[in-house]
């Protein structure tokens, strides 16, 4: 069985002492394509990687323009967030000539796991994801979205923007551990749910995970590791890996009563459409 891991981090410092053996081993063990998400500070070494593994490609960002203590109420903040972030679509657009590698934008951020959702918050937060969008619109990469616990805020800026489609949706909304009765309101937003491996843990998040996965059909979904983090059961006190992949899979399969096989195949095939690999 060969499978595509949708968002990883192999950027880590967990990965330090062993990451270029781990990763030739990963393709050797069925792990076909890895899409590695890094920040800007970490570019250099991501884009290492992908010179170095035909296998890997690249999920980017970069928070040139994101001030966030700048008061986005004000005209002239509002007029240099504007020019940083068309800077920002033109450095991307330049990257991308160079790194064809390249093929998601993000993650674009929207998160109130430890920031409680006032107004004021939620419209700042708001503003900033919007800007995400733009800079990945701009850039013509498909979005990588993470949000924790913002589910709602969330989907009320992507309602109202306007982002066009690659391959077969949007973008993809990382990690989904949201209300299982929204999943669906994403995919008819044109979005990909991600499902993790937490997929596998029999906490209220994993259950809640189930239940999402019950409802999504296997055409609007990808799966993911976000290496190192969100290890299956039952490996919760390891490192987790890429081709822990496999066991999220075999637990969608039997949640949707199909073989591990067809899941592997219709989740390699969204990942490969979505972000244009061939």
């Amino acid at each position: 069985m060969k499978y595509i891991d949708a968002h990883s981090h192999y950027t880590d410092k967990r990965f330090r002492h062993d990451r270029d053996k781990l990763l030739a081993q990963l393709h050797e063990e069925g792990v076909e394509y890895i899409l590695d998400c890094f920040s800007e500070k970490e570019r250099a070494r991501g884009l290492s990687l992908t010179d170095k593994f035909d296998f890997i490609y690249a999920c980017i960002s970069d928070d040139h323009y994101y001030k966030t203590d700048l008061d986005i109420t004000d005209a002239e903040n509002a007029a240099l967030i504007e020019k940083l972030a068309e800077e920002t679509i033109e450095k991307l657009k330049k990257l991308r000539a160079k790194h064809k590698k390249i093929v998601a934008y993000g993650e674009c951020w929207i998160d109130f796991r430890r920031t409680e959702a006032t107004p004021d918050e939620v419209r700042k937060q708001s503003f900033w994801f919007k800007k995400d969008l733009e800079v990945a619109r701009g850039a013509s990469l498909p979005p990588v979205i993470h949000s924790g616990n913002a589910e709602k805020q969330a989907y009320d800026v992507l309602k109202n923007i306007d982002m066009p489609i690659h391959g077969i949706a949007k973008g993809m909304m990382h990690c989904y551990l949201g209300p299982a009765e929204m999943a669906m309101d994403f995919v008819e937003l044109g979005y990909l749910i991600s499902v993790s491996a937490l997929v596998t843990h029999r906490s209220a998040r994993g259950k809640n995970l189930v239940e999402t996965v019950k409802r999504v059909p296997l055409k609007h979904m990808v799966v993911e590791t976000d290496s190192p983090y969100l290890t299956p059961e039952p490996f919760r006190d390891k490192r987790n890996d890429s081709v822990f992949l496999r066991l999220a899979i075999e637990e969608i399969a039997k949640i949707k009563d199909v073989s591990p096989e067809e899941v592997a195949e219709t989740t390699m095939a969204n990942t490969k459409a979505l972000f244009g690999i061939n």
